[in-house]
């Protein structure tokens, strides 16, 4: 069998967008590659024939094709049109039934998402600013007056409220998602929300649309209103204002229904729950301890999925349970299980024909099937030949024996011998509230192929196992480390091949932050590789889009008095007695954990006379790892192997 290599990522078919038609009876997707010659990501649509389930290309490659199926069998696709300097966003309307261009229209806005609302309008969600709010609504003159002054302007950057930018968004200072309504002939734009709030769910309910956001000017709230607006008249009622994170209002029977929590069990960071919305209160109709969204990792995605579909009165889930990703049915009442296998389902349709989804299954790369229970008929085979010929490590499962079990995998090497001895790495994964399962890690397995033994696990704080495993609250590198290194023990106990002296970690984002916290703790490891990393809590609240957030979600009895607190779990308190050769790879344009993470730490080291090298990546952000550009995708997989390899071997 041949090895996984470095690159092999590149000739990899990432699925993303399913979308149906219930006019033609077709499903489309979106296919991405990496475009090697260009730096960076090429897509193309395609069409399925759910009749017989063949597939065949919608569109030609192209660098981005976002698309939004209306319901007459036509979709429009986004496409940039070079000649016009202003913000737009540019549309083709083509027939599902044959890809023919019927119609094309450009919108002066930044376009999130459009949808039907009726035989009249679309229904689009746009970004709008504080500085030109009235932007979409001004002549061509006046627009490309606009751009001239930013021109003139850009090299200063004004920040005057919080969040002021967004970890791949970039400057989002005041930056608002809205609603609007788009005539389908004249194009014309009718605003429907205030122009200071911030659109994050909507749904459509008959002539009114309910929203849930948080109406801001200088600090964004962690707590979310909810409003209505009727869209023949456009006025607007509050239909909720007290304290509560959202997380997605909906219709369902025309009923307002609010998944959300009141943070008063497990603080911000617990599952929200399912609450009926009337009279501006909030009656539970289902207790929930699901996230609602895919927390499954991987590092073979790229595109938009969505967790969430309505049909018929009854909403549908995408989310975490233990390993895998499941698909809920919600009615209303009561949540069932619709799908549940051991891997992911990636996006999902709901159809008269059953339920579509992208899946990766075992160790099979993504591929479009319909599922249903335990039941995965894979239909596609865009990435099948890519491993046929490979090694691929199947995860050998391992649970630490403990009052809370901790549940992790073991790759085993290439040609493994159980009579020799392994040098293995451990890799911790982001969140905290994420899961790692039982599917393809690209770089797990290419150090598989390369000779290492790959260890892995979700420890404390991970999500898919509910509420009470998934509480830090006042434990980040308490908990979490006990049970990481608990499970390093038990692997080593199960595996006597792997040498103890010749282990090493790494990690990203959170997995950045215990691998941080790690080195500090612990002399076991002989190479460390953090990536994307916090070491001090003090500058990451201070600095990052995340910030404030953290200490609310932790509960400190002093919101804007909490140093010691987030001192006593900062990795960069410990450093002194670190002495692991460290590897700190971070992306300049990361806003979720800025570079001055990785700085602060890597000069404490450096001055401390511990080999450490800092790789800062120019035009990045904290995607790098999943959706970074292909040959920085390549050189920070190379550098975290070599300095394994230099270490370890």
């Amino acid at each position: 069998m041949k090895p996984i290599t470095l690159d092999l990522f590149t000739q990899y078919s990432f699925l993303s967008n399913l979308q149906y038609s219930s006019v033609d009876h077709k499903i489309i997707f979106t296919e991405t590659r990496s475009d090697m010659e260009k730096n960076d990501y090429t897509q193309r649509l395609h069409c399925i024939d759910m009749d017989t389930n063949t597939v065949t290309p919608f569109t030609d490659w192209k660098k981005r094709t976002p698309s939004y199926m209306m319901k007459d069998g036509t979709v429009l696709v986004v496409e940039h049109d070079e000649d016009d300097k202003t913000v737009h966003t540019y549309f083709k309307v083509c027939k599902v039934s044959d890809g023919s261009e019927v119609a094309s229209f450009t919108l002066p806005c930044s376009v999130g998402s459009i949808q039907d609302f009726n035989e009249d309008y679309y229904l689009a969600s746009i970004t709008i600013n504080r500085s030109y709010p009235s932007y979409h609504h001004l002549s061509l003159e006046e627009r490309e007056s606009i751009e001239k002054e930013k021109k003139e302007n850009e090299d200063y950057v004004i920040f005057d409220e919080y969040p002021f930018f967004f970890n791949g968004a970039g400057i989002i200072n005041g930056d608002r998602n809205t609603l609007v309504l788009v005539h389908k002939k004249s194009y014309e734009i009718i605003d429907l929300v205030a122009p200071t709030v911030d659109v994050e769910s909507f749904d459509v309910d008959g002539e009114d649309i309910v929203y849930s956001g948080v109406d801001f000017i200088d600090v964004k709230g962690k707590w979310s209103w909810v409003w209505k607006v009727n869209t023949k008249s456009l006025e607007t009622t509050v239909l909720y204002d007290e304290v509560m994170q959202i997380n997605r209002v909906f219709v369902l029977d025309h009923k307002v229904i609010v998944n959300g929590t009141f943070a008063k069990d497990y603080g911000a960071m617990e599952a929200g729950k399912f609450y009926e919305l009337r009279d501006k209160q909030m009656y539970l109709v289902c207790d929930n301890e699901y996230s609602l969204y895919n927390s499954v990792g991987s590092d073979c995605r790229y595109g938009r999925n969505k967790y969430f579909y309505k049909k018929e009165n009854k909403a549908y889930f995408i989310t975490a349970d233990h390993s895998r990703s499941v698909i809920l049915e919600f009615d209303g009442v009561s949540l069932i299980k619709r799908v549940e296998f051991e891997g992911t389902c990636d996006d999902m349709v709901i159809t008269d024909q059953g339920i579509y989804s992208i899946v990766m299954k075992g160790q099979a790369l993504q591929e479009v099937a319909i599922v249903e229970g335990a039941s995965v008929e894979v239909f596609t085979s865009f990435n099948t030949a890519i491993l046929e010929d490979k090694y691929v490590a199947v995860p050998q499962k391992v649970t630490v024996p403990k009052e809370t079990p901790i549940d992790g995998w073991v790759l085993l090497p290439k040609d493994y011998d159980p009579s020799k001895k392994y040098a293995a790495i451990l890799d911790i994964h982001g969140g905290p509230k994420t899961a790692y399962g039982e599917i393809f890690y690209h770089e797990m397995q290419h150090w598989a192929s390369l000779g290492y033994v790959v260890m892995f696990c979700n420890p404390r704080g991970s999500d898919g196992k509910g509420n009470e495993f998934a509480d830090l609250r006042h434990n980040f590198g308490k908990i979490d480390y006990e049970d990481i290194m608990d499970f390093v023990d038990e692997v080593l106990k199960q595996y006597p091949c792997i040498d103890a002296e010749r282990l090493g970690v790494t990690g990203g984002s959170y997995g950045g932050y215990m691998t941080n916290w790690i080195i500090g703790q612990t002399q076991r490891f002989k190479a460390a590789a953090t990536q994307r990393s916090i070491s001090n809590w003090i500058t990451e609240v201070c600095a990052s889009d995340y910030g404030i957030d953290f200490p609310i979600e932790q509960e400190f009895d002093d919101l804007y008095n909490c140093q010691e607190e987030l001192w006593d779990m900062s990795p960069l308190k410990y450093a002194n007695n670190a002495t692991t050769p460290t590897l700190f790879i971070h992306s300049i344009e990361d806003y979720r954990c800025p570079i001055p993470e990785a700085i602060q730490l890597f000069t404490v080291l450096k001055c401390r006379g511990i080999e450490t090298k800092l790789v800062a990546f120019k035009g990045e952000n904290h995607e790098l790892s999943r959706s970074g550009k292909p040959l920085h995708r390549i050189r920070r997989l190379r550098e975290i192997t070599q300095w394994m390899d230099k270490h370890l071997n």
